[in-house]
């Protein structure tokens, strides 16, 4: 069952990067409580970057690229993140078992359930398209009254150890198919490929 454990950096701004502390956080596996490899620890100057980079994501192209681009566009995304999860399955499944320990088939269905959270959030960015700018009833017929729907911008989010992908899954799926960006902070102790 053993799988190769990559090393882990810090995505910030397109890019894989080394804290700029340069420090690490020890990964054992809770099976066997061997030492399997190690994770960044991000700090307080780490989570700068990455918000300011968020912020300019969110911005570039007036916000075309993301943001403001329709809920198809983004759901292209979405559906091309649940395919490769699904073509890397099982590899996913193993490094979650060697992570946080749960039995091999169970986490082969926690990636089912992965891609799953992603094609149905997909389908709900493309629902978002038919909402905008629908109309409101006013008693004045004088006034017009829409419904705009927006992203609010760059969300932080925290997953727990128990479920590291999937939980991580139901919160990065929702933000992206509104056309947030987001900054996600997995558990220290499960966060070997989140």
């Amino acid at each position: 069952m053993a799988v190769a454990v990559p090393r882990r950096m810090l995505f910030i701004d397109g890019e894989w990067r080394e804290p700029v502390l340069k420090k690490r956080i020890p990964v054992v596996n809770p099976s066997t409580e061997e030492l399997i490899g190690d994770i960044p620890a991000a700090t307080a100057e780490d989570v700068e970057l990455a918000v300011d980079a968020a912020r300019r994501a969110l911005s570039r192209n007036k916000g075309k690229d993301w943001a403001r681009a329709s809920g198809s566009v983004r759901a292209g995304y979405m559906r091309a993140i649940a395919a490769r999860i699904r073509e890397r399955k099982s590899q996913f499944a193993k490094l979650e078992v060697m992570d946080c320990g749960k039995p091999y088939d169970e986490a082969t269905w926690d990636m089912d359930d992965v891609a799953g959270c992603f094609e149905y959030y997909a389908d709900l960015a493309e629902g978002l398209d038919a909402k905008q700018k629908a109309p409101i009833s006013l008693p004045m017929e004088s006034f017009k009254s829409y419904v705009l729907k927006e992203p609010i911008g760059v969300v932080g989010l925290i997953s727990p150890w128990n479920y590291p992908l999937l939980m991580a899954t139901w919160k990065v799926a929702p933000a992206l198919a509104a056309g947030c960006a987001a900054i996600l902070k997995p558990s220290e102790l499960a966060s070997l490929y989140v």
